[in-house]
């Protein structure tokens, strides 16, 4: 990557992945940073035919793709701006780690936190970054509460 800075959102399909977008949006559009939208495809973890693993991985591969299609769009529409996308295979924590580490540019991670209010645990990646890899993280990590709406974080950019 060259001296562009970046902003690094996760492509999960999550109701909180469209708030954390909205927030890096808005975020962008302040400071000029361009957004990295990253999906991760799991691992399978199952003993079938070769031919059949070969269909549930072009199944995850279609299913991360249209993520990254769907994201991508909500970027284009708010920052007229082409979002870079990455889709990496592996567990996603060691996959984050590696791609904070490989793409330089990248200066900050915006997560949103679980919205259901019955909820206690903010979600799987914060709880993984917060509780393993906080120290290991060369980069700050932006929480952004998971209910805010697009003219709150209008409002607080």
């Amino acid at each position: 990557m060259n001296e562009d800075r970046y902003i690094l959102v996760i492509a999960d399909g999550s109701n909180e992945m469209k708030v954390a977008l909205d927030y890096a949006c808005a975020r962008s559009k302040k400071t000029s940073r361009k957004i990295i939208i990253a999906t991760f495809i799991k691992p399978l973890d199952v003993l079938t035919t070769q031919g059949v693993t070969e269909i549930m991985k072009n199944e995850a591969r279609e299913e991360a793709e249209s993520l990254l299609n769907e994201a991508a769009n909500i970027v284009k529409e708010s920052t007229k701006e082409i979002p870079i996308l990455h889709t990496r295979e592996g567990e996603l924590i060691p996959e984050l780690m590696k791609l904070i580490e490989e793409e330089q540019g990248i200066n900050v991670l915006v997560l949103a936190s679980n919205a259901n209010e019955k909820e206690k645990n903010p979600g799987p990646i914060i709880n993984s970054l917060l509780s393993k890899e906080m120290s290991n993280l060369r980069i700050p990590v932006m929480i952004v509460p998971g209910n805010l709406s697009k003219n709150h974080i209008l409002q607080i950019t």
